[in-house]
């Protein structure tokens, strides 16, 4: 089963887009773990250990798996609502009529960058949030850009007190992910990233430039974890109905395109691909696909970005892999 997904994610490796690769493909009765390749080329060639704990850099995952989880968690606490204005909770916020579901849909209409901005300490990486101009109305298009979840990464510290905490005690513990943290203790377990010409070969510490300057707190990018570990957070949306760490209903929210007639099709945090379909990218070379409704997931974790991010081949043929899943999984689902 899954014979063409898996063709297409072992090429990944065989055809040099990716040093190494770690996924795993579930279903209600198939559950295939597969990891292959190099764990790193410089400064010498590993062997990626045979195991489903490796630790990646997950990247933008980080939105999905921490700061949406927690965000929504805190909605079904009545914290706050996603109609709220963004400026209601972070005043030092300049745009009114900036909703947080706005950020959670990326349609807040704030620019994907500013481009040569000065990023030299932690209190710079906030400054760029809160300078990021506006370019779109709120609500007219979707452009994905770090600040808007950045924005609910402060918005969490504000309610929890210390982000990274609250992402431990609210969803890391309660799922049992034991091999995922914003800090790895053992930095050589770690799968390497980027050779950079500033900092050296990264690894074990986050690789988004962002996220490396704040130090801590970020909501868009910093968690390491294993596929081991996504897998629980995978179950507990796919087989638990969200439980224990979200309720059915706001599993229902999720899946509802809150974006219609925009160029991009948003639920809340993840991009859909389809009916009850989640799905999220990370620079590094990470995706998940969650298909809520035949409950079946594609979980995939690589250093695509080892020991160069001069390497379109993964990002260009990704998206034809999401597809081709899909299509097996509505192909198995009718055998």
């Amino acid at each position: 089963m899954f014979y063409k997904t898996k063709q297409l994610l072992d090429q990944l490796v065989q055809n040099g887009s990716t040093p190494g690769i770690s996924y795993q493909i579930k279903t209600n009765n198939l559950e295939e773990n597969r990891i292959m390749g190099l764990k790193s080329v410089f400064p010498e060639a590993q062997i990626l250990p045979r195991t489903t704990d490796n630790i990646y850099d997950i990247a933008s995952l980080t939105k999905v798996i921490a700061t949406t989880t927690r965000v929504l968690q805190l909605i079904e606490q009545k914290h706050f609502q996603l109609e709220d204005p963004v400026q209601a909770y972070l005043p030092d916020f300049k745009y009114e009529n900036v909703t947080i579901l706005h950020l959670l849909t990326h349609s807040s209409g704030l620019a994907q960058n500013i481009p040569n901005y000065k990023m030299d300490a932690s209190e710079d990486v906030r400054s760029y949030v809160f300078a990021t101009p506006q370019v779109n109305a709120p609500g007219t298009q979707v452009t994905y850009a770090d600040a808007n979840f950045l924005l609910l990464g402060y918005l969490i510290s504000k309610f929890d007190g210390n982000y990274e905490q609250s992402i431990q005690k609210n969803i890391l513990e309660p799922l049992k992910m034991s091999h995922t943290s914003f800090h790895p203790t053992d930095k050589s377990q770690v799968i390497p990233t980027e050779l950079d010409q500033t900092r050296g070969l990264i690894q074990g510490e986050v690789h988004d430039f962002k996220a490396w300057t704040a130090k801590s707190g970020t909501g868009h990018a910093g968690l390491f974890s294993t596929l081991a570990d996504l897998s629980k957070f995978r179950d507990a949306l796919i087989v638990q109905n969200g439980a224990p760490i979200l309720t059915e209903k706001t599993l229902q929210i999720m899946q509802i395109n809150h974006t219609p007639g925009l160029n991009r099709t948003r639920g809340l945090g993840w991009d859909l691909r389809g009916d009850s379909v989640l799905y999220h990218t990370g620079f590094t070379g990470t995706f998940m696909v969650l298909d809520l409704q035949n409950k079946a997931s594609l979980i995939v974790l690589s250093n695509r970005v080892h020991p160069s991010r001069a390497n379109p081949n993964f990002v260009l043929k990704r998206d034809s892999i999401v597809d081709t899943f899909l299509e097996e999984v509505t192909a198995n689902k009718e055998v």
